[in-house]
């Protein structure tokens, strides 16, 4: 039997780069969002938020469509490491939550561990 080799190719056209290039911006501005790195009432003065909405405006049903897909799966890449996204006060609030349950659960493990053992 030989050896069966397939070669697809596939062209883009500058339209499928720019709604999936759009799609990664939505992604991050909603990670933004959620993340407390933005702040909802900033949106209207945004930059890239008015660029975004001039770009949707122009575009077909199709490509709005495609955009949403896009949307979706990079935020769920994206939102994977919400650490990321956090502004400085909020990751330092997170690291702090997370090293004092980390503490509280050492110090109960050992005084549960010298309360058994009787030390």
């Amino acid at each position: 039997m030989e050896k069966e080799m397939k070669i697809v190719t596939r062209q883009e056209t500058f339209t499928d780069l720019a709604v999936r290039e759009l799609g990664k911006s939505r992604a991050a501005c909603v990670c933004r969002l959620q993340f407390k790195r933005c702040k909802k009432s900033e949106c209207a003065s945004c930059p890239q938020h008015k660029k975004f909405q001039s770009c949707v405006e122009v575009m077909s049903d199709y490509d709005r469509l495609r955009l949403d897909s896009y949307t979706a799966g990079y935020y769920v890449e994206y939102s994977s490491n919400p650490m990321a996204w956090m502004n400085h006060r909020e990751y330092v609030w997170y690291f702090t939550k997370f090293m004092s349950a980390l503490i509280g659960g050492m110090v109960i493990f050992f005084a549960a561990l010298i309360f058994l053992t009787g030390l």
